[in-house]
């Protein structure tokens, strides 16, 4: 029996006891409480602490403010009943770390100077000191995300250094951006070391790749086959770098939450999903509700995507789903649920249990302190 089914079984029981307040949604809330347990692969209940988080909660801190804004946000984590944090350490060609490679990054650092002291080690440390398990999120293509940081990016003599092997390009606002080139070996290159370089150095308990693969305007001549070919050959060179240094730190990677989406940008999740050596796991940003309308009609949009994520799992690997936080309270045109229920969260949680999936990851940490998230977090920590 594979772990997905004994997981169904198990859920079974509280399944059947939460149904009729299930078949209430969107308006009533979960009131049961799960079983918890820190330590599990199975049970990861994580939080990702963006850039953008950082920019605005982090930036420019001396040391002492820092420890202590950090040490509250992972007070506020648990109080959530979380036991995750995944950490963006490399969001746009930079370390918020002192780096061989990269330049320090300007959304913690605006000048890009040494801040005099290791902000991933500090967020590491505290992490583990409060038992929670810490993932370092790294962008592995991306330079640059608008014409702003492209030009604070050329002004580093790592623009030079990186320019045989990167693309520049419009984004369909008319933002110049910058990006590592797939297809070349430097960059697979870069990449590797980038993460050697971090398993080497800090003990951390994974090593995580968000959605950013071939995004609009960079390379859209590139065919989706030849697309796949490229990210494939980072992501092997990623693993293997990883397990030759510490076997038991991890490797996931959270594509967009549209599977045809995540193949179109050269993410070939059917094989990472069916051959081992590329990922531990997989974590599809899921970000819709189940009260969304088309031309046809309202589509269970989260239970459908969700669904066809975990029957491409062959491998049966842990399967993780990605939960929009930061869609609490939204008034959408489309997506009715975010503004008709404060449930969606917590009810997308237990969806996605029955498919057989592991546990969530919240995006992102600000909304962990925005009043309008409030309910859809108490919702989801009592289940």
């Amino acid at each position: 029996m594979t772990k997905r089914y004994r997981k169904i079984l198990t859920c079974m029981i509280s399944f059947i006891m939460l149904f009729s307040l299930l078949a209430a949604y969107p308006t009533m809330a979960i009131s049961a409480r799960a079983a918890s347990d820190p330590g599990s692969i199975n049970n990861k209940k994580a939080c990702w602490i963006s850039f953008l988080d950082i920019e605005v909660l982090l930036q420019d801190k001396n040391e002492k403010d820092f420890r202590d804004k950090v040490s509250a946000m992972y007070d506020n984590v648990i109080q959530y009943g979380m036991n995750t944090v995944i950490v963006h350490v490399r969001a746009l060609g930079d370390a918020m770390y002192p780096s061989d490679y990269y330049p320090w990054a300007e959304y913690f650092t605006t000048d890009r100077r040494d801040p005099g002291y290791d902000p991933l080690q500090i967020m590491l440390d505290l992490a583990h000191q409060k038992d929670l398990q810490f993932e370092a999120w790294i962008n592995p293509y991306r330079l640059s995300r608008d014409s702003k940081s492209t030009l604070s990016f050329k002004a580093t003599p790592y623009y030079e250094q990186f320019r045989p092997f990167s693309i520049e390009y419009k984004t369909s606002s008319g933002q110049t951006c910058l990006v590592l080139d797939p297809s070349k070996q430097e960059t697979q290159d870069l990449i590797a070391n980038g993460v050697k370089e971090i398993v080497d150095r800090y003990d951390v308990d994974g090593i995580h790749f968000d959605d950013y693969f071939y995004v609009d305007g960079m390379a859209d001549k590139v065919d989706t086959a030849t697309r796949k070919a490229n990210v494939n050959a980072l992501v092997s060179q990623v693993y293997k770098t990883i397990k030759s240094i510490n076997p038991d730190c991890t490797f996931g990677i959270s594509p967009a939450g549209n599977p045809d989406s995540a193949r179109s940008q050269g993410a070939d999740i059917d094989t990472w999903l069916s051959t081992p050596g590329y990922i531990d796991y997989i974590m599809p940003q899921v970000y819709w509700t189940d009260v969304y309308v088309t031309k046809k009609g309202t589509e269970r949009m989260f239970t459908n995507r969700c669904s066809a994520w975990a029957k491409i799992n062959k491998l049966d690997l842990p399967l993780y789903v990605g939960l929009a936080l930061y869609r609490a309270g939204e008034k959408s045109k489309s997506d009715l649920g975010w503004a008709t229920s404060d449930n969606n969260l917590a009810y997308q949680y237990l969806t996605a249990i029955q498919f057989g999936y592991d546990g969530y990851s919240l995006f992102r940490y600000q909304w962990l302190e925005k009043d309008i998230a409030a309910a859809e977090l108490n919702n989801l920590k009592i289940y």
